[in-house]
């Protein structure tokens, strides 16, 4: 459903929110006051606007001990402050109020209170994307994460209440309720605060990552998910070991990490505490993961929301394939690799209004994954991985936002690689692409020459085609080697020489690539089949393509014919001339040597004009690509 945009106020900047909130199931009612201190990043600083579903109630609005006034236009509050303020000064306002939380479901999300299948009282939040204005007043921008905040929790002393960072302390206050003190020192954004409330057992482990060095894993559990928990929850501790190796020390190391038991059918990565409403192994990968990427890091805008969710599924990859081997790693992207072909849209979200189209599974999750999967291939391992760490450690998006152009030029500083063609096709193109090969081996003196055949089409126009580093396996009696190609047009051929003869070339063996494959006989795609004698005439890809320097062009006239070949460069200019007279009907081949000419696309241009005048000039132009 469409969803209200948050107060877009760049005036301010939000260090501190502290939450300090009254919790009852009967009757079902939040109460609190909420204070957000920022800093004005203007002079002359008079209003701000912040946040808050129009359904609850704002009773006052304060500085200090001075009342101030305030309207509202939808979820939209503009409070007047007392005095204009100078950039960099600092302030506060307190915002008291109370209501009943809407609850929208995942998408808006907000603060469910009710009750577990057991009778006891469940409180628990989800406001990814836009529900923390839902049950709580906030600044609700991606950009602004705040520098700390504090959660304070009165419910009934009977229960164990689970949110952000360190517990500071429980105060029982005598009534039959308790205050509970959670606070997070590490930045935060404003849909990662979170809150989960019930009758839980408390179960911990401990993360062992130097010397003396532990850090807790808190886990608040449902009674009736103990058992559960004991069995499934202790491998925590080893993804935290995988991840810190790979990516850097868990991040919230001087606080904690766990999970608190939600009534969500999913899970959702509150920072230092996942919210869980599951146990299964991938699922617990995928949260932490988050908690690098996700919540240390965050997208800078929903847009570039696969920064987050991406990286978490493609991460859970990375988990298994630490944690059970190489065959464990490629078993699970076969899922992402399929299920990222029904992605609508580019990666990259155009339209965030709509939850259901944000978080779309295929495009965000899936195709995320499949692009960082593609990256690894096309970067190298060594270099990828090199990329990955370097960008969770940049110092510039640590516990900040980055955007997809952050990540590009992180990869693009550790390769020295310019990788604008791959972000532009998977991140901001559509789809992806439909091959089909074919290939023929031939003797040769120097053993066997094989002709490769690939065609690519990608049922959009953005892009037209992919440009792909290839995966080529050959085999034969005595043979297994790997080459690799790059494919970039919708027809390419491709000559390659073994000193025996191949009995098998497989194309993307391991499956690298997110895209169809067909694999057809080469006599349907052959340049060396074109006729001898043929009955029209024709203008065949040339091959190699790409090629550095020489490449062959085959063509054929069915009539006696004067017969052009020219080549132009992409601006039309002419490079060079090939064949200039008369040419009896049969199957040519012009070779051209682009020796000293630069490097880029060119076209070739076929001309037969029959010298009987009743039949008509044929005309035909290819693409060529020279490499140097």
């Amino acid at each position: 459903s469409a969803l209200t945009a948050p107060a877009a106020d760049t005036n301010y900047d939000v260090t501190w929110y502290k939450l300090d909130l009254t919790i009852t199931t009967d009757p079902k009612l939040v109460t609190g006051v909420v204070t957000i201190r920022a800093t004005a990043l203007i002079d002359g600083l008079s209003s701000v606007r912040f946040d808050l579903n129009d359904s609850l109630t704002i009773d006052a609005v304060f500085d200090g001990n001075t009342l101030l006034s305030f309207t509202r236009a939808s979820d939209v509050v503009t409070v007047q402050l007392d005095s204009p303020l100078l950039n960099g000064d600092l302030f506060d306002i307190q915002v008291t109020y109370h209501g009943l939380p809407p609850w929208n479901n995942f998408g808006s999300g907000g603060l469910s209170i009710g009750f577990t299948g057991q009778g006891a009282p469940w409180i628990w939040s989800l406001s990814q994307p836009y529900g923390a204005k839902d049950w709580w007043p906030c600044k609700d921008q991606l950009a602004d994460k705040a520098d700390s905040a504090d959660v304070l929790i009165t419910c009934a002393d009977s229960l164990l209440v689970g949110s952000n960072g360190s517990l500071a302390g429980v105060v029982n206050n005598g009534d039959g309720t308790a205050t509970t003190h959670w606070k997070e020192r590490y930045p935060i954004d404003t849909y990662l605060i979170s809150i989960a409330v019930s009758n839980y057992v408390p179960l911990s482990y401990w993360f062992h990552y130097g010397p003396g060095d532990s850090m807790e894993v808190l886990n608040y559990v449902l009674p009736v998910n103990l058992a559960s928990a004991q069995a499934d929850l202790p491998r925590t501790v080893t993804m935290l070991e995988i991840y810190s190796e790979l990516l850097g020390l868990y991040p919230f190391i001087r606080e904690k990490y766990g999970h608190c038991d939600f009534g969500w059918g999913g899970a959702m990565e509150h920072q230092t505490m996942t919210s869980t409403g599951t146990y299964q192994e991938n699922t617990i990968a995928h949260e932490l993961a988050h908690q690098w990427f996700g919540d240390m890091i965050t997208c800078r805008s929903w847009a570039d929301l696969w920064l987050n969710e991406g990286f978490a599924t493609y991460l859970t990859g990375l988990y298994r394939e630490r944690a059970y081997g190489a065959m464990s790693y490629y078993n699970y992207m076969t899922v992402p690799l399929n299920a990222a072909k029904s992605a609508v849209g580019t990666l990259y979200v155009e339209d965030t209004a709509d939850a259901g189209n944000l978080f779309a599974g295929s495009r965000v999750y899936f195709k995320g994954a499949s692009v960082l999967h593609m990256l690894r291939h096309v970067m190298s391992d060594s270099v990828f991985f090199r990329a990955l760490y370097e960008y969770a450690n940049d110092s510039t998006l640590r516990f900040g936002t980055a955007t997809t152009a952050d990540f590009r030029a992180v990869c693009e500083s550790v390769s020295g690689k310019d990788l604008g063609y791959f972000f532009d096709q998977w991140v901001y193109g559509e789809k992806y692409p439909r091959y089909s090969y074919g290939w023929k081996a031939s003797p040769d003196s120097a053993g066997y020459v094989t002709a490769l055949r690939v065609t690519q089409s990608t049922l959009t126009a953005n892009p037209v085609t992919f440009r792909m580093p290839v995966d080529v396996r050959i085999r034969g009696v005595g043979l297994d080697t790997t080459i690799v190609i790059t494919n970039e047009l919708p027809e390419q051929d491709y000559m390659f020489t073994t000193p025996v003869e191949p009995t098998s070339v497989r194309f993307d063996p391991d499956r690298w690539i997110l895209r169809d494959l067909d694999s057809v006989s080469y006599a349907l795609l052959a340049v060396v089949d074109a006729p001898a004698h043929p009955a029209t005439p024709f203008l065949l890809q040339n091959y190699p393509n790409p090629f550095n320097p020489s490449t062959t062009i085959a063509y054929g006239v069915a009539a006696r014919s004067r017969v052009t070949m020219k080549i132009f460069d992409i601006l039309g200019a002419e490079a060079a001339q090939l064949v200039s007279g008369m040419k009896e009907p049969g199957r040519y081949e012009a070779v051209w040597d682009a020796t000293g000419m630069p490097a880029g696309v060119y076209l070739s241009e076929f001309v037969a004009e029959p010298v009987d005048l009743s039949t008509p000039a044929s005309k035909f132009v290819k693409k060529l690509l020279y490499i140097r």
